[in-house]
């Protein structure tokens, strides 16, 4: 484990960032895990169509010593989803019938059993890992009471009857995970990841307030996004093809009710590098530690 890293991580918390490389990259867009690392220092990364480290046309990153990443193909893609936990280690979760389209694992701390809880819920997960003390001050703690945290990189696909269906069937599987422990979801949902207002450029579907609904009321979660930055419009986070000013807010990180004060900020990254790179911008969240928790407005 990297002593500096831990400390710094534990001194801020944990910065999760979400992002869509765009068909795994290209030798002309390439080094996607380097640029997000140097730009964000994250201590987790949800990437989507996304190739390992070591399969990526000019990828100088290499997973060190005390940092775990799980990847998995989506169907016969070169490409898939993937979690890369830069301060510590993480007991990689199955999703049944979505593997590669979502990747999950369990954050757990020292010699605490890897996936006991989840593979009571029909997930299965890998070999006992050691896990960081610096990911201690992000496990949502309340009361005393230490609930292991499972979070899921999402890449949510059309499947047979579209992506709304497919959405519920994917939290379908994801609820009875978060009975017994707090969930983080972050990736590119491809449908709506904040509450649109009816002045909005874009109209939001009742498909898509089910899906938000739901993951507000039956998961508590909030949207990293639209908490930390209440009253504005959503932030573009997709260049569609089609119109790539239409501001389409598809790609998000979903984190506890409970972490709602802890919720520093977050940000979606812009610029001519990240336009270069792929059609997708980051989505970059902040969690102070539990002892830094402050009282925040409630969205509007």
């Amino acid at each position: 484990m990297n002593e500096g890293r831990s400390g710094a991580a534990a001194a801020r918390g944990l910065r999760i960032v979400a992002y869509n490389f765009l068909v795994g990259g290209s030798r002309n867009r390439c080094g996607h895990w380097s640029r997000l690392l140097d730009a964000f220092a994250p201590d987790v990364v949800l990437a989507q169509e996304c190739r390992r480290p070591e399969d990526s046309p000019g990828e100088s990153y290499r997973p060190a010593a005390g940092e775990a990443l799980h990847w998995g193909a989506a169907g016969a893609a070169h490409w898939g989803s993937a979690i890369l936990a830069r301060a510590g280690a993480l007991a990689r979760i199955h999703v049944p019938d979505y593997d590669g389209w979502v990747v999950g694992g369990e954050l757990l701390v020292g010699e605490e059993r890897v996936g006991a809880g989840a593979a009571a819920h029909g997930a299965t997960a890998d070999a006992r890992v050691d896990f960081a003390a610096a990911d201690r001050a992000a496990r949502g703690e309340a009361g005393g009471v230490h609930r292991p945290v499972r979070i899921f990189s999402i890449h949510c696909p059309a499947g047979r009857r579209g992506y709304i269906r497919t959405m519920h069937e994917i939290l379908d599987r994801l609820a009875p995970l978060g009975e017994d422990a707090d969930l983080v979801l972050g990736g590119d949902f491809n449908v709506v990841v904040g509450y649109r207002r009816p002045t909005d450029p874009i109209r939001m579907t009742r498909g898509e307030r089910e899906i938000l609904d739901r993951l507000t009321n039956d998961l508590a979660l909030i949207p990293c996004w639209q908490t930390a930055n209440p009253g504005r419009p959503l932030a573009q986070t997709l260049r569609w093809s089609g119109n790539r000013a239409a501001p389409y807010h598809c790609d998000g990180i979903f984190v506890p009710a409970a972490w709602r004060d802890r919720l520093e900020r977050c940000e979606v990254a812009d610029g001519p590098e990240w336009q270069r790179l792929s059609d997708h911008n980051p989505v970059v969240a902040t969690v102070a530690p539990a002892t830094a928790a402050r009282t925040r407005p409630a969205p509007r």
